[in-house]
């Protein structure tokens, strides 16, 4: 019987065929690239690795398998916002090296203000001599699209200016982190009152505003008059459509529906008071993340009707950092800040990011590993920032779904 007289190379390359040629182990193969920026690369090889990349039940798979990555954040100094990649690998230089020169130019300016963070593009705020404010879109993980100004903001029609205690104004890009849909948000409170005025940019600009109002609930209102009705601690971006206001209520978090421009409470659950952070789960539910001194608890609520009860939130995990934490840190805790402070959830609750007051350090923590990592050394002058208007950090994560070459047919 005659062998296969075919050379090495050719026989390699006639072994390579006969997997790649396979779609089903191609699939596999293309499953297990880890980066959405070699998923883009490798669709470039052909139209049948285009098609079979860019498929959307293949996107879903690469994504349960990937989650996408968090490059780094932008931290508001004393001169302004930059950029802080956290390690990454050799596959990521290229996105990581777009990021950095992209926010140092955009940031050159100290007025500029983060308003929100989504999916490869941000939302900034400049304060102008006249008092007004102006809104800037940046996209500094997509290459080729220009900064973009919305107009400016319409002003809110009542009560704003005279006798709001608490106001907020924050601007929103939709939860894909697309163009269409960015939300402007008036929220104030007068007494017992609570009034929100919602407006979505549209290509003629602006539109109609939907007003909301509602009267704080009994337990509120008390808890409003404890805390010289400054009960509004922190307002959330949109998470499944909705606003949720950190309050010092203790119990209880403010909601406002976006569609509907209406009010609702849901209760937390029980011995959350105001040191938690939100975030949407893929199955349209709702993570949250708080924080007890050391302890972490990862809690998910359904979303599901309009059965909001503390009943329907389930405790998914609950750990403390304190030890790992010490390991990462070379002085002694200051027993008045004991503690640490949640400041930002990613999707799914996949991870954290946690501030430290006394040691100036931010910790990134893997919530499912329970692995923790140091991440940032504030300088010591930073604590001048932090007494003029806290933290402020904004967190970059890669883009998704990936933007794949256009199919000529």
């Amino acid at each position: 019987m005659d062998g296969d007289r075919r050379s090495p190379a050719a026989a390699a390359a006639a072994s390579a065929a006969s997997v790649l040629d396979d779609d089903d182990l191609l699939r596999e193969i293309l499953l297990r690239l880890g980066f959405p920026t070699c998923l883009v690369h490798a669709a470039l090889v052909s139209k049948r690795w285009l098609l079979h990349a860019s498929d959307p039940v293949f996107l879903r798979r690469f994504r349960e398998r990937n989650p996408p990555r968090l490059l780094g954040f932008c931290i508001r100094g004393l001169d302004g916002y930059s950029f802080v990649p956290l390690p990454q690998p050799p596959e990521l230089a290229v996105p990581i090296h777009r990021v950095t020169s992209s926010c140092a130019a955009a940031f050159s300016n100290i007025i500029h203000l983060i308003k929100h963070c989504r999916n490869g593009r941000l939302i900034t705020e400049s304060f102008h001599h006249k008092g007004t404010d102006r809104h800037a879109l940046l996209a500094p993980l997509l290459a080729g699209e220009s900064a973009a100004f919305p107009p400016p903001n319409p002003p809110p029609s009542r009560d704003w200016d005279g006798r709001a205690q608490v106001r907020y104004i924050e601007v929103f890009l939709p939860e894909d982190g697309g163009l269409d849909g960015i939300t402007l948000v008036h929220l104030w409170n007068v007494g017992r009152k609570i009034y929100a005025e919602v407006c979505v940019l549209g290509s003629d600009g602006w539109g109609v505003p939907a007003s909301a109002e509602m009267e704080l609930p009994a337990h509120m209102e008390l808890a409003a008059q404890r805390y010289d009705e400054r009960f509004l601690a922190d307002m959330l971006p949109p998470v499944l459509g909705k606003v949720f206001m950190v309050t010092t209520s203790g119990g209880f978090t403010l909601g406002l529906d976006l569609a509907t421009a209406s009010f609702f409470t849901l209760e937390l659950p029980v011995g959350v008071q105001s040191n938690y952070k939100l975030s949407c789960a893929e199955d349209s539910g709702l993570y949250l993340v708080s924080a007890d001194g050391f302890q972490l608890s990862v809690w998910l609520h359904p979303m599901i009707g309009d059965d909001d009860g503390a009943g329907n939130w389930r405790l998914v995990d609950t750990f403390c950092v304190h030890e790992t934490c010490t390991r990462l840190v070379d002085h002694y805790w200051v027993p008045l800040y004991n503690f640490i402070a949640v400041d930002f959830v990613g999707d799914n609750a996949d991870f954290a990011i946690l501030d430290h007051p006394a040691s100036d350090i931010l910790f990134y923590v893997h919530l499912r590993s329970r692995v923790v990592e140091k991440v940032y050394q504030r300088p010591t002058r930073f604590l001048t920032v932090l007494a003029a208007g806290g933290l402020h950090i904004s967190p970059v994560m890669m883009t998704w779904p990936p933007i794949f070459p256009a199919l000529n047919i």
